[in-house]
């Protein structure tokens, strides 16, 4: 799905309403923008964010890893750095 905008001087742009209702901001929201390749390139961030979440999980598959053994680790680490060397 392609369409024509225009930047403004002030580097406005209008994105076309069916572009924003195939991606789900018809209401508007955060978006990341880079420039890969000398394109510029927006991604919806709740798009992005559940991205990262299915690769995060592929690379933690069968590993045994787990969100909360990292919480646990974590706050373990911290109480130790509180607690007073005996």
């Amino acid at each position: 799905m392609s369409s024509v905008a225009r930047v403004s001087e002030g580097g406005k742009m209008n994105i076309p309403a069916h572009i924003r209702r195939a991606v789900g901001l018809e209401q508007g929201g955060p978006v990341l923008v880079s420039v890969v390749d000398g394109e510029i390139r927006m991604r919806v961030m709740r798009q992005l964010l559940a991205d990262l979440q299915d690769e995060a999980r592929v690379v933690f598959a069968g590993s045994g890893e787990t969100v909360d053994d990292f919480l646990r680790d974590r706050r373990e680490e911290a109480n130790r750095e509180d607690d007073p060397p005996a």
